[in-house]
């Protein structure tokens, strides 16, 4: 490093770690409602407090259910909240900073068995009981804190047990065996199309994929926490059979007006939060962010292997609450990406096939969506309405001898969704209550690819425009049997007129508290999932070569659920899961063809070139262990590991491992935070680890014959995904340096992705410019240095 420059570094982080305020406590603001969880009730004369603090820091709230904690020091604490008949909450993490006030909003649930707790993680915003079986609530603050998970939380989820994911280059994930495209996301109470950029990043064949991408457009700087679930859902979730992420955006700071400018490798970015006027209840919050990397390359023209990538989005969510007709929020999200590759003019340069190709990828996003709120005695009443959008168009032009371009690849989809929910919910008397509502969405499709000469002979894959409307009734019920047995039970309907599917769907939990601190739980449910737009629209030929539509009147997909898990309480801060599964899958789409090893439960990114009928079948069974430490006596360790099979049935009849049967995987995520002076809270570094072993994914071999006469990649469909790729292995590591200052709160962070530079295998494919068979590998070592400032 020049020298002039190592001491000009050097200068500015003196001047960053210098505090002026010498000793002097910095303080902030905690302040929220207290409510019941079922009827959002405020909760009057409820205690809130912070734990062993001297003196001790503790009020209650009034008549509206708001308390406030003033000149609290900076720092980590652990926060209760007790209300007389209520479980106690705990939040055993909370972090207070000097930036930012810190705002809660706390749901207390009804005890059918006194001296009860319900511990939850930082800044909780909901909580409408224990958590289910198979689900996780994260927080913004873990989303932030784990190491290398880019601020996504599909990335973080990949610290979860049961959770795979499948390219490095992507937020893709496979959720206890099953395909990425089963993933489900939910925002603010409603379904949304895919909520990522780029949803061509990391796949085999850079097409795009239903559900995941390269980044999500939801910044963490407008997230609430979240939930993630795995497995026997709730009866107020549907179409879903292998994940759902259920996204929630948090309220602006009704008080004061807050910022945060953050700048690092993803992205630039700049958020603001305040009142719509003072004395007003009424706020708003908004994000901007622009990618670093198209900076980089749209404006100061730096050169990144000849691939030009950009995305910028916008988040915001307005809230207006009334005196009398409840609460109102207005919120939105939208994201512009795009991805060009362009070849080399230059042949002696072109080493593989695609180094002669221009391509161009663009995927827009888009989602707009009305909250109302209301509640009355007994009853809560919420209702959304939304529309979200998705244009994506990809281009495949291959460069000729004389550099002239032929288009060979064409993909063009477009998906809009008009949605509309409400639900009831009511309690009958104490810890009983019901929940009932329905969720209507108007499903239109468009979309269409070919490959070949385009000119002269296209071959169409997809081709198709459609329409219809998904409704989903369903209605729940949770009841106290007795001081230790809960049950809910619920009934899940749906119907797509499109076709004429429909599905009944059963749903069942049992929860027994065995001792104050250990619970068995055992859910059941019957789930089911729309097929792929690109599957419906497949055009198969027929024996004559004439382009059929067989598959549009394809129905669900469908799953029976069974979970059962062992809680243990081991203190406020830590516990222990032990959890088992199995899930039955049948009617999957497989081929007419009764020699095929085609199943839909495989489909990723792709095409189906082949006619299907509902007729296969499917398992995913495992046991997943999980210990956890909340962030507290300045360090947390989250291990989950997992033993699994995830096997299918085509129309052969011939029982096979799915593509994403790895068998088992590991994940030891922790950290620890360091304080400059144990007496001193403003300066804090924070060193977090995360390292993954996962089985390999199963790929199919290649018929090298066939594919170097072809001179493009055979698979040897006789032997579909019966060789498994090497074991996966990797270490992230992050550090993080995080300065509180009178009025502002700073975070220096790096992040290494893959710090050991471990070499993991993608895919292989054979390349005809090559003459043989390449293999792929993921990421290797990023760094990725980001600063963050609020105030």
């Amino acid at each position: 490093m020049n020298v002039k420059r190592f001491y000009f570094f050097s200068l500015l982080v003196s001047l960053h770690c210098f505090n002026p305020a010498g000793a002097q406590d910095i303080i902030q603001t905690i302040r929220g409602t207290v409510y019941d969880s079922e009827t959002r009730q405020p909760l009057s004369g409820a205690s809130v407090y912070l734990k062993d603090t001297e003196p001790a820091v503790g009020t209650t709230t009034d008549e509206e259910g708001a308390f406030r904690l003033e000149k609290v020091p900076i720092g980590r604490y652990i926060l209760k909240a007790s209300f007389v008949g209520y479980e106690t909450f705990t939040i055993p993490d909370l972090l207070v900073q000097a930036g930012k006030e810190t705002i809660l909003d706390i749901a207390l649930t009804q005890a059918a068995k006194s001296l009860s707790e319900v511990v939850v993680r930082e800044q909780t915003a909901t909580v409408e009981t224990i958590e289910p079986v198979s689900s996780r609530t994260f927080s913004v603050e873990e989303t932030r804190r784990y190491a290398a998970t880019f601020f996504d939380p599909a990335r973080l989820a990949t610290s979860f047990p049961g959770v795979v994911g499948t390219n490095d280059q992507g937020n893709h994930i496979s959720v206890r065996g099953n395909s990425p495209a089963s993933l489900l996301w939910r925002l603010e109470g409603i379904d949304i199309v895919n909520p990522n950029h780029l949803s061509n990043a990391g796949t085999f064949n850079d097409r795009r994929v239903a559900s995941s991408g390269s980044q999500s457009i939801l910044s963490t700087q407008v997230l609430d926490n979240s939930t993630f679930l795995s497995g026997a859902f709730p009866a107020r979730y549907g179409n879903a059979i292998g994940g759902v992420f259920d996204m929630r955006l948090r309220k602006g700071n009704n008080e004061q007006y807050e910022y945060t400018v953050q700048a690092g490798l993803i992205g630039l970015e700049f958020a603001a939060e305040g009142p719509f006027q003072e004395g007003l209840e009424s706020s708003f919050l908004a994000n901007y962010r622009y990618s670093t990397v198209g900076l980089l390359t749209n404006v100061i023209g730096l050169d990144f292997g000849g691939e030009k990538i950009t995305f910028q989005d916008l988040s915001f969510n307005l809230s207006f609450p009334t005196k009398k007709s409840g609460e109102f929020t207005v919120f939105g999200i939208g994201g512009l990406g795009s991805n060009v590759f362009e070849a080399s003019r230059d042949s002696s340069a072109w080493e593989t096939a695609k180094d002669r190709y221009d391509i161009t990828f663009t995927n827009d996003m888009g989602a707009l969506g009305v909250t109302h709120t209301y509640t009355t005695g007994q009853l809560l009443w919420k209702s959304v309405v939304a529309t979200s959008g998705l244009n994506s168009n990809r281009f495949g032009d291959i460069l000729n001898e004389n550099y002239e371009v032929e288009r060979v690849e064409e993909d063009d989809y477009q998906e809009i969704r008009l949605s509309a929910t409400s639900s009831v919910t009511g309690k009958i008397s104490g810890s009983h209550s019901l929940n009932g509502g329905f969720f209507l969405d108007h499903l239109y499709y468009r979309l269409s690819s070919a490959e070949g000469n385009l000119v002269v002979s296209p071959q169409t894959l997809v081709e198709g425009e459609g329409k219809g409307q998904l409704i989903r009734p369903y209605m729940s019920g949770k009841f106290s049997l007795s001081r230790v047995l809960t049950l809910q039970i619920g009934l899940h309907y749906v119907y797509f007129t499109f076709n004429g599917s429909q599905s009944l769907e059963p749903r069942a939990s049992l929860q027994w508290n065995v001792a104050q601190n250990q619970s068995l739980n055992l859910a059941y449910g019957l789930h089911s999932q729309l097929q792929l737009p690109g599957v419906y629209f497949s055009k198969p030929t027929s024996s004559s070569g004439a382009l059929i539509d067989t598959n549009e009147e394809l129905g669900f997909t469908k799953a029976h659920h069974y979970v059962f898990s062992y809680s243990y309480l081991l203190d406020e801060t830590s516990n222990l899961r032990l959890e088992t599964y199995y899930q039955r899958l049948f009617d999957v789409p497989v081929s007419t063809n009764p020699n095929s090893t085609f199943s839909a439960l495989n489909l990723f990114e792709g095409f189906v070139d082949e006619p299907l009928v509902n007729e296969g079948t499917g398992k995913n069974y495992g046991a997943e262990l999980t210990l956890e430490k909340s962030l507290s006596d300045s360090y947390y360790l989250l291990f989950s590991s997992s033993l699994y099979e995830s096997k299918y049935t085509a129309a052969d009849g011939i029982q096979r491992d799915t593509r994403f049967n790895g068998n088992y995987t590991f994940s030891f995520t922790g950290g620890k935070e360091f304080a400059w002076d144990k007496e001193d809270k403003k300066r804090v570094i924070g060193i977090n680890l995360r390292a993954v072993y996962l089985g390999g994914m199963r790929t199919t071999p290649i018929n090298v014959s066939a594919s170097e006469q072809k001179q493009m990649t055979v698979f040897d469909d006789a032997r579909a995904f019966s060789q498994q790729l090497p074991d996966y292995f990797k270490i992230d590591l992050r550090v993080s340096l995080r300065m509180n200052r009178a009025n502002y709160t700073s975070v220096l962070s790096l992040d290494l992705q893959n710090a050991l530079n471990q070499q993991n295998v993608a895919f292989q494919y054979y390349d005809a410019v090559q003459d043989e068979v390449i293999t792929k590998y993921q990421l290797g070592l990023i760094p990725i240095l980001t600063y963050r400032i609020e105030f």
